[in-house]
């Protein structure tokens, strides 16, 4: 391209012949000035007609390119897609879903607006795409406008939807902010080391992206992996709690991701008493007993309790969950 772009788009695309198309083609429609952005494609390995979508759209618009790489994953995809991105700023698309009217246009007028800004946060328009219903994931504003990125990750629930932030490129040289490879939950690890990093945070007010659900998509799924991951991430997590952050940092911190670690019986609360879930008990509830008796100082007095009888008695903890679902 003629000039350097301001927003490179980063999108990872394995087996997506289906839907790929989709999102170009909301992107172009999104922004008007194809100088002031590119699209970065990183094919992962894909095997259907997903590697001739993308060179068609190559061939077609000098802002986009394609990076093919052997299957390697998501997180490999899009670290490798930063390293080529030309932009200040980065944002993730993934290639199933696709950007709202004007998305790019908008995006480019904040950071225009905005130039001292480390990363915006915008909320997503979540779609059913088996039912149609739409709605808003929010994620809500402080009336300061920006504040550091920590100060967000303090009062709100760590966001992990990565196509919600823009960031400038620069934050992905410091080697706390990664994706863990190899690793489903990648996103929760990333962008909490994003945000507490990040020197300023401003939440956009309108959704930029349509993030569409499946009834077969991972997002609700369980499986054996992918409980096993969330322990590995937590352990990196851990690991960037106790060397990456601030000393004054560390308590609130332990709280957050303690959390993430017992999601692991939560998130899958109608799975817990099958073979499964006692495959992964069998393997890792020492060490969630030993973090949990770590940090049980850091809960309130109900989610001792909570937390107590979901890591003993799992399936009288579902029984109970499910009753309080049914009375509700």
């Amino acid at each position: 391209m003629a000039s350097q772009p301001i927003l490179s788009i980063v999108i990872p695309a394995y087996n997506a012949a289906e839907y790929c198309a989709a999102c170009f083609d909301s992107i172009l429609r999104g922004g008007s000035d194809p100088a002031r952005y590119e699209v970065v494609v990183v094919d992962d390995g894909s095997r259907d007609a997903t590697p001739e979508i993308i060179r068609s759209y190559c061939d077609a618009h000098a802002n986009f390119s394609a990076i093919r790489q052997e299957n390697s994953g998501v997180s490999v995809a899009r670290e490798k897609g930063t390293a080529a991105a030309a932009g200040a700023y980065i944002w993730f698309i993934d290639s199933d879903d696709y950007v709202v009217e004007n998305a790019v246009d908008n995006v480019l007028a904040c950071i225009d607006a905005h130039p001292e800004v480390d990363a915006f946060f915008a909320p997503t328009l979540m779609r059913d795409e088996n039912t149609g219903r739409e709605w808003v994931k929010p994620y809500a504003a402080a009336p300061e406008g920006s504040l550091p990125g920590k100060e967000y990750l303090k009062r709100q629930p760590v966001s992990i939807c990565p196509a919600q932030f823009i960031f400038r490129k620069a934050l992905a040289a410091n080697p706390w902010i990664h994706f863990p490879k190899g690793l489903r939950h990648e996103d929760e690890y990333f962008f909490r080391t994003l945000q507490y990093f990040a020197q300023t945070l401003l939440i956009l007010d309108r959704p930029l992206y349509v993030y569409r659900q499946w009834g077969g998509s991972f997002m609700n799924s369980a499986s054996d992996k992918s409980m096993n991951d969330m322990v590995e991430v937590y352990r990196q997590l851990k690991a960037f709690v106790e060397e990456g952050a601030a000393a004054e940092d560390r308590e609130w911190l332990r709280a957050d991701i303690f959390s993430f670690l017992m999601g692991t019986h939560f998130w899958h609360i109608d799975t817990l008493k099958t073979d499964t879930f006692r495959a992964f008990r069998k393997k890792n509830i020492a060490y969630i007993k030993q973090e949990f008796a770590a940090n049980r100082h850091l809960l309130s007095r109900k989610d001792r309790l909570l937390g107590s009888l979901m890591l003993h008695c799992p399936g009288l903890f579902a029984d109970l969950m499910k009753c309080k679902r049914q009375a509700a």
